[in-house]
């Protein structure tokens, strides 16, 4: 037991070395193992320096323009992520990231793909050899990717002609290109190009800067406007593909690659801008200024002339008129049916009777004209086992249609609205079959003073008379007064009602009096 207790007294002094090497011993191999990390590849960074900008990359020569196309959803091609997308810009693919070990990464190194873009900053970097590429010749691709406009260059939209030409060597004009069908989205087409013939609403969404908490649906509308006046575009036509995306996520795919009714989607999508573009204080937006305009509705009982007669003013973005229905009995065998549209108009002229199911008469008078004038010709009706179609041809002017007959009474004077005419913006036809037919529209373009016929990725000019032989379904107005920058008259309505003047009782007026005013006493 001694020699027991004599060895380890004697090993004690050991233990107590061997304590004061461990933390020596750690550090020695963290040094050698921190030294065999330094030949492995790095698959996680947690931050990224500062890369160096350098003018001469030798990849620039791969670029391949004809194969870059920022019309679609930018995700990645393969984790379907949104978030620090690179476009390669030699095939036009987009990946995520961009360090070692991303996806962008190794379809670089696979493909010997070394130049791509980061498409919310534009910048331009060399893959693997990460350095920023800052070169003159990449600009117009940096264009195209986020088309910007100065002030003086949206306000001279309608009045400057600009042409373009693709990298095919197509021209096309600016403001009047075609629209690619994502399946059989004509209907939302024809409404875009629809609503960029309105100046003010044109002019807002190319210069719309989005908020930090931004809408979907009105952001790619706005890139989609920008992207449609593009004069440097690589193509000579534009895919609605993040605008329709938009529309289908924020509807739960009710508008997506199926046919709908455009009027139903033009009121959506009317509705959807005013939500999230009015103010907060006033509750009043740009569709509001463009669009808004006001019925005075007379409402009577039938067959009771004691009950009085309530009249209501209410607000409304679109004046709907029925073309008649098609006669039954055809006198020849290529009969078309054809009416005027003041014919139709007298639904608003304040004498014409409407009679409700509930047995209620209402009159229709307008009362106050927006700048915008829309009117929906309703031509489908379901009846009890499909939909049928009005085939009428509603004959219409194309400049100069006056409504100053369709006014109420007491908003007949130039004070309230001192311009009623209009003249033909858009219209939009369908052709076919009533479930499976298409939809085109005729635009006209106010530098060149043309008429534009436009379906999906068509464009073609026309004569003004062709417009007015088509299944008018949508059409816009523009008001007289609407200049070319987008300004137009704007009329102080509370102003002008508190200096209305109650007009003058004739009595007992002399007959010289009369005579002189010219009225003939029989």
């Amino acid at each position: 037991q001694a020699g027991s207790i004599m060895a380890t007294e004697n090993q004690q002094p050991n233990i107590t070395e061997s304590e004061d090497e461990a933390p020596k011993r750690r550090r020695l191999s963290a040094e050698e193992g921190a030294a065999d990390d330094l030949d492995k590849p790095l698959i996680k960074r947690a931050k990224r320096t500062a890369v160096d900008a350098r003018r001469d990359c030798p990849y620039l020569g791969t670029i391949n323009r004809h194969l870059l196309d920022f019309d679609f959803e930018k995700v990645c091609s393969v984790s379907l992520s949104a978030t620090n997308i690179y476009v390669d810009l030699v095939d036009g693919k987009y990946f995520q990231g961009r360090g070692p070990g991303t996806h962008a990464h190794r379809h670089a190194l696979e493909n010997e793909h070394y130049v791509w873009m980061h498409l919310e900053t534009g910048k331009v970097y060399c893959i693997p050899d990460d350095y920023e590429v800052v070169d003159a010749s990449l600009d117009d691709i940096k264009y195209n990717l986020h088309p910007l406009y100065t002030e003086d260059q949206v306000l001279d939209l309608s009045t400057s002609l600009r042409l373009g030409k693709s990298l095919d060597g197509a021209d096309y004009v600016p403001g009047c290109v075609g629209l690619n069908s994502i399946g059989t989205s004509d209907y939302l087409n024809v409404v875009v190009q629809t609503l960029i013939q309105c100046i003010p609403l044109r002019n807002f969404l190319m210069m719309y800067e989005s908020p930090l908490k931004p809408d979907r649906v009105v952001t790619t509308l706005a890139e989609l406007a920008r992207k449609i006046f593009n004069p440097r575009n690589f193509k000579g036509f534009v895919s609605p593909h993040e605008f329709l995306q938009a529309c289908s996520v924020a509807t739960k795919k009710k508008f997506f690659t199926t046919q709908k009714d455009p009027a139903a989607f033009m009121a959506w999508l009317l509705t959807r801008l005013h939500t999230f573009l009015k103010d907060k204080k006033t509750g009043k937006s740009i569709l509001n200024r463009c669009f808004e305009g006001e019925v005075v509705v007379r409402t009577s009982l039938l067959n009771d002339d004691s009950a009085p007669t309530l009249e209501k003013k209410e607000a409304t973005m679109f004046l709907t008129l029925e073309p008649p229905p098609e006669p039954l009995f055809k006198d020849q065998r290529d009969f078309i049916p054809r009416c005027q549209l003041f014919v139709m108009l007298e639904k608003f002229n304040g004498e014409t009777m409407h009679t409700t199911v509930k047995g209620e008469v209402k009159r229709y008078s307008l009362r106050r004209l927006p700048p915008y004038l829309i009117m929906v010709f309703k031509r489908f009706k379901k009846n009890n086992f499909a939909w049928e179609k009005n085939p009428t041809i509603v004959e219409f002017p194309v400049k100069n249609l006056d409504l100053k007959d369709y006014l109420a009474q007491e908003v007949a004077d130039e004070r309230f609205n001192p311009e009623t005419r209009y003249d033909l913006v858009s219209s939009i036809c369908h052709t076919g079959k009533p479930e499976a037919g298409n939809y085109k529209c005729f635009v006209h373009h106010s530098p060149s003073q043309q008429w534009q016929e436009i379906q999906d990725l068509r464009v073609t000019p026309v004569l003004p008379q062709v417009v007015a032989l088509a299944e008018s379904y949508i059409q816009m107005y523009q008001r007289a007064d609407v200049q070319a920058d987008g300004s137009f008259t704007e009329v102080d309505w509370e102003a002008a009602l508190e200096h209305v003047e109650e007009q003058p009782v004739v009595d007992d007026v002399a007959p010289e009096d009369l005579a002189e005013a010219g009225i003939i006493i029989g």
